[in-house]
């Protein structure tokens, strides 16, 4: 008799240790979405790459006409038309791409309780198989005394409903296990319509971009250098920066890399310091605004160098500051580097950079009419003056 209710005490004691959290899997659900994200990213780039038909000549840019600084300013009106285009569909992506990891954790979440409860129904029949089949009835009909039978009863009753609940909530996280996967699947399908989107809208940026490059070379010596950064552009970018700073957080990729002192050089060739941190009276516009960086007017293709180790949470083409990377290198303090080429952004967001290493290419990308490093800091996302953090 005692046998039998030890054996009632001992199943009821499985049912309690077996109920533990599963993190078995080799890779989990949210890594295997970001390493599917930057495989269909790096499918779109390179389907853009071939499909890209580059002008080989200046007449296909500008054809007959003479540049004047009007053709300029309308060019540059036309790219930040576009710019704002890519933008939008950029900032579609960051919303569906956050939707997506959330996707995952939940797809995750759902197979882990789904091999818990695998994983008890299998200790329950192993259970049963080593101890031999016991009667619940015969059970009952053992006791020894009323009070003696109302606790068997209670751990027989017990033991049914864990058995019954166990094989309705297997069922139920199969179908959301599922479901969640569908979803995954179709978000996927959605993120990937929009990759090849910014393509698209890229290469208009990109032909616009060569054309200005043309036109500029043309007027060089009747035209000064010129950068114009509004200051919607750069609230529009200071928030998209700390949503991706937020995710990356999340992911627990960024870490208190700055640890105080100078920052690295981004430039280490030869430059000419064009503009520095500050007020400024625009020379086209007039308008006196904050300049919030400090410019390096260096040649086309001089390499940029990561001014501190990070984590890039910006890695792309945005409004005024054309090609464009900003890195988080914790506690608060980020570094920008804009105006870079078209094809100089050499690292991708989420990477972790170290100090010195090369990040880009110097360019005039976006408001900009002279080949520059537009090199801001950033503490708390508020701009500070660059010059007392280098060396």
């Amino acid at each position: 008799m005692k046998r039998k209710f030890l054996l009632l005490l001992s199943m009821i004691l499985v049912l309690i240790l077996v109920v533990q959290p599963y993190d078995g899997q080799a890779l989990s659900e949210v890594e295997k979405i970001d390493k599917q994200l930057k495989e269909l990213k790096n499918e779109m780039e390179q389907t853009a790459k071939n499909q890209k038909n580059a002008e080989k000549t200046v007449k296909d840019l500008t054809g007959q006409k003479e540049t004047t600084k009007e053709d300029i300013q309308a060019l540059l009106s036309r790219i930040d038309q576009v710019q704002k285009k890519l933008e939008a569909t950029q900032s579609n992506i960051a919303v569906a791409e956050e939707k997506l990891f959330v996707t995952g954790e939940e797809l995750q979440e759902a197979l882990k309780q789904l091999k818990n409860r695998e994983e008890l129904m299998d200790s329950r029949v192993r259970l049963a198989y080593t101890t031999g089949t016991a009667s619940y009835l015969d059970v009952l009909l053992s006791s020894t005394s009323f009070t003696d039978f109302l606790d068997r009863y209670d751990a027989v009753e017990s033991i049914v409903t864990q058995d019954r609940n166990i094989a309705v909530q297997k069922k139920e996280y199969s179908v959301e296990v599922a479901g969640k996967k569908a979803q995954v699947e179709q978000e996927l399908k959605e993120v990937k319509a929009l990759y090849a989107e910014m393509e698209n809208r890229k290469a208009e940026l990109e032909k616009n971009e060569r054309e200005k490059e043309v036109m500029i070379s043309q007027i060089s010596k009747e035209i000064e250098e010129m950068e114009e950064i509004s200051e919607e552009s750069e609230r529009q970018l200071t928030e998209l920066a700390k949503k991706a700073s937020a995710l990356e957080a999340k992911k627990n990729t960024i870490k208190n890399y700055y640890k105080g002192g100078k920052l690295g050089m981004p430039l280490k060739s030869d430059y000419r310091l064009s503009s520095p941190f500050g007020y400024r009276t625009h020379p086209i516009s007039g308008k006196k605004k904050l300049h919030a960086g400090t410019d390096f007017a260096a040649p086309s293709g001089t390499p940029v160098y990561a001014a501190e180790t990070g984590v890039v949470i910006v890695a792309q083409s945005w409004s005024g500051y054309g090609n464009c990377i900003i890195i988080d290198h914790g506690g608060g303090l980020w570094t920008l580097y804009g105006h870079l080429k078209n094809g100089g952004i050499l690292v991708n967001k989420g990477e972790t950079v170290k100090r010195g290493e090369k990040i880009g290419l110097v360019g005039s990308t976006g408001q900009s009419t002279g080949n520059h490093l537009h090199f801001e800091v950033r503490k708390n996302s508020e701009p500070v003056n660059p010059a007392p953090y280098l060396k």
